[in-house]
């Protein structure tokens, strides 16, 4: 069977070197299972600013809106608009465990409002504030803070991280960059709304023997910026391709 990921009521198959009839096939066996109403399959990889991925129908329900629960939460978005990891579940839930009560939380890059959402209901911290650019990440992201009844916790701004967060912007304790896979390490931005003390969960990829390069190069960007930065932990946060894996860096500011 192709490999594919379950989203809820949809489920996304990855039909490389298979034909419309193979394709059809593997759609049928998918939606014997009850939650599965949709088959979907991807097309191509992620593309641009909003990290899209092109979904092709094939077969069930023709929909492309996801119903997915995950961390005792509930999660609807665009498959076709939103950018979505099935595979940073428990990323999510380690970062929110190591949350606090007393902090204020800036979720960069914060999607269909999935890190804010899942560190509000393990962690309960004073504050979240999420800055999306996608807008209709952002009208789920709302959607979801509905569903979850976390309307008055979490607030989702929406814009360009380099526009809204300027030398003036709020300073965080705690700071999620669960950044995209560019050439861009965002880390001006993350440092602006940092104070001494502020901790960075910061995402990075690159294959196993070029993380070490990467934390090193992070502390030097810093020094730019007139900041000190330790990296505290790099953790393992899964595979993107084959070699190449995401890391979390744990970094804490230290002026």
């Amino acid at each position: 069977m192709a490999s594919y990921d379950i989203l809820g009521n949809i489920a996304i198959i990855k039909g490389e070197n298979k034909n419309k009839k193979q394709k059809l096939a593997v759609a049928k066996e998918l939606l014997k299972r009850e939650n599965i109403k949709t088959v979907l399959e991807k097309v191509g990889n992620v593309k641009g600013r909003l990290r899209t991925i092109k979904s092709k129908y094939i077969a069930g329900e023709k929909n492309f809106i996801a119903d997915y629960k995950e961390n005792g939460c509930r999660f609807k978005f665009d498959v076709s608009t939103c950018y979505f990891s099935l595979r940073l579940s428990n990323d999510r839930k380690q970062v929110a465990l190591k949350i606090k009560k007393k902090d204020k939380v800036l979720v960069m890059f914060s999607g269909v409002g999935v890190y804010p959402i899942v560190i509000n209901h393990y962690s309960h911290p004073v504050k979240i504030v999420g800055v999306e650019l996608g807008k209709d990440c952002c009208k789920w992201a709302k959607e979801n803070l509905r569903l979850n009844q976390m309307q008055d916790k979490i607030e989702i701004i929406q814009g360009d991280v380099k526009k809204k967060i300027d030398k003036n912007f709020e300073a965080f304790d705690v700071i999620m960059m669960s950044r995209p896979n560019l050439k861009h390490s965002f880390l001006e931005y993350g440092l602006k709304a940092s104070k001494k003390n502020t901790r960075i969960f910061y995402h990075a990829f690159c294959k196993d023997e070029d993380i070490k390069k990467i934390a090193e190069k992070l502390i030097e960007e810093a020094k730019e910026f007139k900041r000190k930065i330790k990296i505290k932990n790099i953790v393992f946060a899964g595979e993107i391709a084959p070699y190449k894996h995401r890391y979390r860096i744990e970094i804490k500011v230290l002026n």
